[in-house]
């Protein structure tokens, strides 16, 4: 509570508003709501800059869970404007971004070993700290199986990379999601609302999707 009487308030915020309705009466109306309630602190950006760590590898063993969560990541030195960027978006869809994805696809689909597997990355506007992750649900007894499935489809990725076929098919997959998210007034509000917070616009998407578009295999 007391967090929040220090530094809750909308003095910095923006607000994105899609779909059929009165500019003046909703300006109105977020104005009533949120004119009065001032940020009590300065606002400045908590900025990630990239830290190589030693790696760690921990079991928190937790005996009234029927489930295991098994989690790995890695830290990589990039934010959204380096040149690799595209390449890596493309490459995590490749991997674990949707449930036919390599890593999902063995683990879940073809080994059983996982209710619930994905990999996901992201990578920061402000800063470099970028991380590559994997996650997945499994009977505990399964765990150092899915361990095992994950490492060895990775180190598979790593030297032989990925094929011509399955880079086509991913950048058409992954430039259709982009088409049904921006059809959905939710989504859009809140890829608006990002864009406004860094000073982008719509401009900047369909730069990513020109460059993801134009990749290949090598």
């Amino acid at each position: 509570r007391q967090f929040y009487r220090d530094f809750y308030g909308a003095s910095n915020a923006q607000i994105a508003v899609v779909g059929d309705f009165d500019e003046a009466a909703v300006t109105a109306l977020l104005k009533d709501a949120f004119t009065s309630w001032k940020s009590p602190r300065p606002y400045a950006r908590v900025v990630n800059t990239y830290t190589k760590v030693p790696a760690v590898n921990r079991v928190f063993e937790t005996p009234d869970k029927a489930n295991a969560q098994f989690e790995a990541a890695v830290r990589v030195k990039m934010n959204d404007a380096s040149p690799d960027y595209p390449a890596m978006v493309l490459a995590n869809y490749i991997l674990g971004g949707t449930i036919s994805g390599r890593v999902p696809d063995r683990i879940r689909n073809r080994e059983g070993l996982s209710y619930s597997v994905r990999t996901n990355f992201a990578a920061p506007t402000e800063g470099d700290s970028a991380m590559f992750s994997m996650f997945a649900i499994s009977n505990p007894a399964n765990t150092p199986k899915v361990e095992a499935s994950f490492l060895d489809e990775l180190r598979k990725t790593l030297s032989a990379g990925f094929t011509a076929q399955e880079v086509a098919g991913a950048k058409k997959e992954w430039l259709d999601q982009q088409v049904v998210v921006r059809s959905q007034e939710a989504s859009l509000a809140t890829t608006l609302a990002a864009r406004e917070r860094n000073s982008r616009t719509m401009a900047w998407d369909k730069a990513l999707e020109a460059k993801i578009a134009a990749l290949t295999a090598d």
